[in-house]
């Protein structure tokens, strides 16, 4: 009995042993992911500032280019005749756009009240109101057919009497 005891107690040391062995390998999983996923955080946050400062820069420049041309083309002979050419199409395309913008109007303007009476909705609100119409009709007429007989026999009743 006493050898009995001592493979109990041996048993439960190893196993022991081997939960402790699996939690730790459990954990050490576990903190690689939470390194792995603070690390991914750190360069999102990186590469957001970067991109944020570097399209800043951009901006910066191209004003910088932006305003180089305007001194350039103001400083050139042909300047002012470039700067009246601009206004020109800027003034003809506004005036091309917003008569676009009209037609456009006009088309759909007439196109809905066009394809107005194909509107399935109301088609179908209108024929449900027909129905209707058509029912309460019938049913009158049942009513108007059920009463002549009525009328036909009650006279013949008096007329042979």
């Amino acid at each position: 009995m006493a050898a009995t005891k001592k493979t109990k107690k041996t048993a439960v040391v190893e196993t022991g042993v081997d939960m402790d062995i699996a939690r730790k390998i459990w954990l050490a999983g576990v903190g690689a992911y939470g390194r792995a996923y603070t690390e991914a955080q750190d360069a999102a946050e990186k590469l957001a500032h970067g991109a944020s400062e570097a399209f800043d820069q951009l901006v910066a420049k191209g004003e910088l280019v932006e305003d180089t041309v305007r001194d350039r083309i103001a400083k050139a002979p042909a300047g002012k005749k470039v700067a009246s050419l601009m206004e020109e199409v800027t003034k003809t395309s506004k005036a091309q756009r917003e008569a676009l913008e009209a037609r456009i109007g006009a088309v759909r303007k007439s196109l809905t009240e066009t394809l107005a009476p194909f509107n399935l909705a109301a088609l179908g609100e209108a024929v449900q109101a027909l129905t209707v119409q058509v029912e309460s009709l019938t049913e009158e007429v049942a009513a108007l057919k059920a009463e002549k007989p009525a009328k036909k026999a009650t006279k013949a009743v008096e007329e042979a009497a």
